[in-house]
């Protein structure tokens, strides 16, 4: 599961070339569109930010990849 959100929240930053972030809304929206719940989403950052894979924000408003 929290493979899938990955992705999409990958495909999400790609289009932002040089820019690797996007805004934690923009995750939520598209992810929740695709049937998953916030806390799964949640936990999908979770996972992958002790992964070194990204930074989120403080605020948790900002998905950094590294």
């Amino acid at each position: 599961m929290t493979d899938k959100i990955f992705n999409l929240i990958r495909d999400l930053a790609a289009p932002a070339k040089g820019v690797r972030s996007v805004k934690v809304t923009d995750v939520m929206e598209q992810c929740t569109t695709k049937g998953f719940k916030p806390d799964q989403v949640d936990a999908c950052l979770d996972e992958y930010e002790e992964l070194n894979v990204w930074q989120v924000n403080q605020a948790r408003t900002k998905i950094t990849f590294i």
